[in-house]
């Protein structure tokens, strides 16, 4: 008897603050239509939080590990790194990839990124592949020149078959970059250049962890833990590359150049590069 006292009074409390109830529809009258799933967008979230949305999730797309392209057949100098003891732990990948994130991501992929995403938007495609061939000529290893080559062809398909005409010039053009592929998906589905640096900086940081699961060893959780402390420092590198002059342009990593070129040679591998 006690609970249902104490149900009650607490009903009447709620009812007596409770607003009075709409008048009933008249009979023979119908109920207003409810909201359409994108009206309820517009008034919950708003028409420019939707479009910022769709773009994001176009970017998610470009950047999933899911994409058919072939990255994790790669290791971008990382297999030799191990092969030589380089990097042998969660810490010294750690070193390893920020450094290679500083030195090569920040100076030479991220601001070309850029440069070429905005070369997309003003339909200046000869100056989008211009970037691309700066990529591959910066690029210090013959693997890692194959890599950038591949991984633009394979990105350009995918885009086409996602409806972006633009994309069959890259497939096996030579300065079939997938800096340049990735700038052209995130120009075509709205993506802003910046961000999309952002989904390319994950992309590359995604597939390294990845790649050096398997190659160090390392279990999951430290996978993840080395991941979570090179994305602290994807903003920093994505504001290098925003500032950078062209002159500046360039990357600087002989550690990765001559792992990527002893690569070649390496009597047993598991990545191509």
């Amino acid at each position: 008897m006690a609970p249902f006292i104490i149900i009650s009074s607490m009903n009447m409390s709620i009812e007596a603050a409770a607003p009075p109830l709409a008048a009933p529809l008249p009979v023979g009258t119908r109920a207003p239509p409810r909201p359409t799933t994108p009206e309820l967008d517009r008034a919950v979230i708003g028409a420019p939080a939707v479009i910022a949305g769709a773009s994001l999730l176009r970017l998610l797309q470009l950047s999933s590990s899911l994409c058919p392209i072939g990255a994790f057949a790669y290791s971008q100098g990382l297999e030799n790194a191990v092969e030589r003891g380089w990097v042998a732990d969660e810490a010294s990948l750690g070193e390893w990839l920020c450094g290679l994130g500083q030195h090569n991501l920040a100076a030479l992929d991220l601001p070309l990124l850029m440069r070429a995403h905005a070369a997309w938007q003003c339909a200046d495609d000869v100056a989008a592949l211009r970037a691309g061939a700066h990529v591959l000529a910066n690029r210090e290893a013959r693997e890692l020149v194959e890599q950038e080559r591949h991984l633009g062809t394979a990105l350009a398909n995918v885009l086409v078959n996602l409806g972006v005409p633009r994309a069959k010039q890259l497939c096996g053009h030579a300065s079939a970059s997938y800096v340049a592929a990735f700038a052209l998906g995130a120009a075509h589905f709205g993506v802003g250049a910046e961000l999309a640096a952002f989904g390319y900086a994950f992309a590359w940081s995604e597939q390294q962890a990845n790649a050096a699961a398997r190659l160090v060893p390392l279990g999951h959780m430290a996978t993840q833990r080395v991941l979570s402390s090179v994305l602290t420092h994807i903003p920093s590198w994505v504001v290098t590359a925003r500032e950078l002059p062209d002159s500046d342009i360039g990357a600087s990593t002989p550690a990765l150049a001559m792992s990527a070129a002893w690569h070649e040679t390496q009597y047993t591998r598991l990545f191509r590069s």
